[in-house]
């Protein structure tokens, strides 16, 4: 068999594929350490990139910018509307009478 040595992005990816095998929520903190490095503006090493997704960052990083200007713009947009909902939705939190008066 002639096999080809990988090259060392492909290991690593696969590297943290097969530990992330192993982790039990291993999606979902994978998920927040991609968004992690999305805020920071991808400015942090690669290292901290989730193992796996190295081979899609390119494709990952386009989608979490558009999700984030998406956000940014929602933020903006219905700003006033997202005060008053969390005011009614906190409200009756803050009227609930104290046992003992």
């Amino acid at each position: 068999m002639d096999l080809t040595a990988l090259r060392r992005e492909n290991m690593a990816s696969l590297l943290g594929q097969l530990q992330n095998i192993a982790k039990e929520n291993c999606i979902n903190e994978s998920i927040h350490i991609f968004l992690k490095c999305l805020v920071h503006g991808m400015q942090e090493s690669r290292l901290d990139f989730p193992g796996g997704f190295i081979l899609i960052k390119g494709e990952l990083t386009e989608l979490g910018w558009k999700f984030f200007n998406l956000m940014h713009h929602n933020q903006q947009v219905f700003k006033r509307i997202l005060i008053r909902l969390y005011a009614e939705l906190l409200r009756p939190a803050q009227q609930t009478p104290r046992s003992g008066s």
